[in-house]
Formats: structure tokens, C-alpha cells, sequence
């Protein structure tokens, strides 16, 4: 395989770990150990509401979990997507 596909194939497969990564559920569990759902890192499935129903410290867990988990795992979205897109512009030399 030429390197231009191997970098392609990496990036993807990067590309699409971050993805996963980010829509991974979250949650963090009370000192009674009940679990609480914090959603995942872009936010979908978080219920404010239900979360401070729990106490008020867990809407600030979750977030703080929420934003861990981006500040991570968007670079590695982005760099996948870079690859790719490098593989994709870069020219093959030519043979002559």
C-alpha cells in the first residue's frame, strides 16, 4: 500500500474514534451510588433539570466531565480529518 493510503486509512479510523468517543454516554454516580446520566460530550441527552434533582454539584460535575472528554477527543477528530484530507490533496509524483 502506498503511504497515501495508509494515511488515509489512519485518518479515518482516527476520524471516526473521536467521533465515538464524543457520543459516548457520561455519567459520574452520587455518594449513595446512584448513577447519573451527564449526557454525552456534545451535550445530547443531558436533562439539567433531572440532573439537579440529584444536587446541585452534579450539573458542574457534568459539564466538567462533558468538557474533559471534547477537549480530548476533538483534536482527535480534527486530526484524523486532516489526514484524510491530506492524503486526498497531496499529488502522487510522477513517473517518467
Amino acid at each position: 500500500m502506498s503511504p497515501r493510503v495508509v494515511t488515509a486509512v489512519v485518518g479515518v479510523a482516527f476520524f471516526l474514534a473521536g467521533l465515538l468517543i464524543m457520543l459516548l454516554p457520561l455519567s459520574t454516580d452520587t455518594p449513595e451510588g446512584v448513577s447519573v446520566a451527564c449526557g454525552n460530550s456534545v451535550g445530547m441527552g443531558f436533562d439539567a433539570v433531572a440532573v439537579e434533582a440529584e444536587g446541585a454539584a452534579f450539573v458542574e460535575i457534568c459539564g466538567r466531565l462533558r468538557m474533559e472528554r471534547l477537549a480530548w477527543a476533538g483534536p482527535v477528530v480534527v486530526l484524523g480529518a486532516l489526514s484524510v484530507v491530506g492524503s486526498v490533496v497531496v499529488r502522487r509524483r510522477s513517473s517518467t
